[in-house]
């Protein structure tokens, strides 16, 4: 995983490099997961970023995913995880934070009368909303906003009130076919940079790269069909998860009970199919096998495989 080692074109789009088709750094298993080490530069500087915000953004930002982000990694511990503004089912609305719903500034404005009644969590936010109020709407100068405000008797201070009632509703629908298509940009590129760029010609790769190019250039709707050739080629699951329970624990014990944070392998299966297994922060919803290639012996010499581990303090260990 060399800056210096990398295809002659990008492993996506298949544009040779350039002085203007250049080189990037592209992480493996995506940045916003904690990622530092597993990285490949066979993508191309578009590529990477069009994959990020079309492919990855969709595995690392689905609400379920978040709460795991929230919980396992230090630098997520303050991730907003709902909608930052949400509706209850009576119809009033709130403002989402770490501390719990807060009522959203409810206004109501009389022009003629020249009066404002704010409803908000806290006096320093009420000022600020009729601060906004009172120029853009009663065009108000500054000497006379400041005047308004500082009556005490205009403001009448309460607590911060939380919703005790109300039901939110976040959706959680998950579509499979660009969740799945995440874990296969990570097995397709994890491939190649183990395996080599002769990986690249293999049919199955192909359709891969063709999945992932359609992803990467924003679709985000597929047919049944489409769906049917993701799934063949993704599972949720991780096809090889008796082993992987010993190897980390083995790696454990060696490592004074560290924790392993990702985990890759190249396998074989019994009927000879080439599968990457992928563990991500140690969840049985970031576990995935993807279908890599109908021959494994073109790319194994007997029961040779590759595996990569990062441990939480993001030392990388590669077999």
């Amino acid at each position: 995983m060399s800056k210096t080692r990398h295809t002659p074109f990008c492993i996506i789009c298949g544009e040779n490099f350039s002085s203007t088709v250049k080189p990037s750094k592209e992480h493996i298993i995506p940045e916003a997961l904690g990622n530092e080490k597993l990285v490949t530069y066979c993508v191309c500087e578009k590529c990477n970023n069009d994959l990020g915000s079309n492919v990855d953004s969709y595995l690392t930002d689905y609400i379920l995913v978040k709460m795991i982000r929230k919980v396992k990694l230090e630098k997520d511990k303050d991730l907003q995880i709902f909608d930052s503004t949400m509706t209850d089912d009576k119809g009033d609305k709130y403002r989402i934070t770490n501390q719990g719903p807060e009522i959203y500034p409810n206004v109501n404005i009389d022009e003629e009368k020249q009066h404002v009644n704010i409803e908000a969590a806290s006096l320093e936010e009420g000022k600020r909303v009729a601060r906004s109020i009172l120029k853009r709407r009663l065009n108000k100068n500054k000497e006379e906003i400041e005047e308004i405000l500082s009556d005490p008797s205009r403001f009448i201070k309460g607590e911060t009130q939380y919703a005790k009632v109300g039901v939110f509703k976040q959706d959680a629908k998950l579509d499979f076919a660009r969740f799945k298509l995440a874990a296969i940009k990570i097995a397709y590129e994890y491939a190649v940079e183990r395996l080599g760029e002769s990986y690249t010609t293999d049919e199955n790769a192909a359709i891969l790269r063709a999945y992932l190019k359609s992803g990467r250039e924003g679709k985000k709707e597929f047919t049944e069909d489409e769906y049917k050739v993701i799934s063949e080629r993704c599972r949720c699951e991780d096809h090889f998860d008796e082993v992987t329970k010993k190897t980390v624990d083995w790696y454990r014990s060696l490592t004074d009970g560290q924790e392993i944070k990702y985990m890759i392998c190249i396998g074989r299966d019994v009927s000879d199919n080439l599968i990457c297994c992928i563990r991500i922060l140690d969840t049985k919803l970031l576990a995935f096998t993807v279908f890599l290639s109908a021959n494994a012996s073109n790319y194994l010499s007997g029961g040779k495989g590759y595996i990569s581990f990062v441990l939480n303090d993001n030392s990388l260990f590669e077999v």
